[in-house]
């Protein structure tokens, strides 16, 4: 059973080696290049602040933007993002609903638990707008995948750093990884301000 789950963990990984990047537009959806992790910041701030604010995470239904397999996602309404104009950030998840994906006839989910703390600092590489994540000591969130039998796929996955392309207006935020080590990085994140309202509709795969 432990090399079952080994197995079926390591198909869970998208180990690119080089930066893959979620690959949609900043706009969300389209297929794009990774880089904007690779290329030099143009213009650094600490913190852009159309990021302020409490933003929920929606509900969606989207293929994978990675487009490295076809992989398709549903669900994770809930999850409350709370950002200061400092860049602190907390992340509430006892709302948040699971992640839910198909790849190569299969059903994984994922399910987020604890409370995420870290800051976020910005910067513009070429044409997008990218954030830094880093959690700090106390942040306790982490991600619980399991398989359709239920059997877990390995340990619950801590958060860790990470950078992402976002776009923001009033109102709305999305965001997508700009590497992805692991399935559940692969769909792009869209929010909406305010805490607590999160549509239980999914919706389409931005555009």
């Amino acid at each position: 059973m432990e090399d079952l789950i080994e197995a079926r963990s390591a198909r869970l990984v998208i180990a690119l080696a080089t930066s893959a990047a979620l690959a949609v537009a900043a706009c969300g959806g389209s297929a794009s290049s990774p880089t904007a992790a690779a290329s030099p910041a143009t213009s650094a701030a600490p913190l852009d602040a159309c990021l302020v604010g409490t933003w929920t995470a929606v509900g969606q239904t989207q293929n994978s933007p990675a487009n490295d397999e076809d992989i398709t996602y549903k669900g994770g309404a809930g999850e409350v993002f709370t950002i200061d104009a400092n860049g602190a950030v907390t992340i509430d998840t006892h709302a948040a609903k699971p992640v839910v994906f198909v790849s190569a006839g299969e059903t994984f989910t994922a399910t987020v638990a604890g409370t995420g703390r870290g800051t976020l600092t910005t910067a513009t590489l070429g044409t997008n707008r990218v954030f830094y994540f880093k959690p700090s000591a106390d942040d306790t969130r982490a991600t619980h995948s399991v398989d359709s039998t239920g059997a877990e796929l390995g340990p619950p996955r801590p958060d860790s750093a990470f950078s992402a392309v976002y776009t923001c207006a009033p109102g709305r935020l999305t965001f997508y990884k700009t590497a992805v080590n692991y399935m559940i990085d692969g769909p792009i994140v869209e929010l909406t301000a305010g805490s607590g309202h999160a549509s239980s509709t999914e919706r389409p795969t931005p555009s």
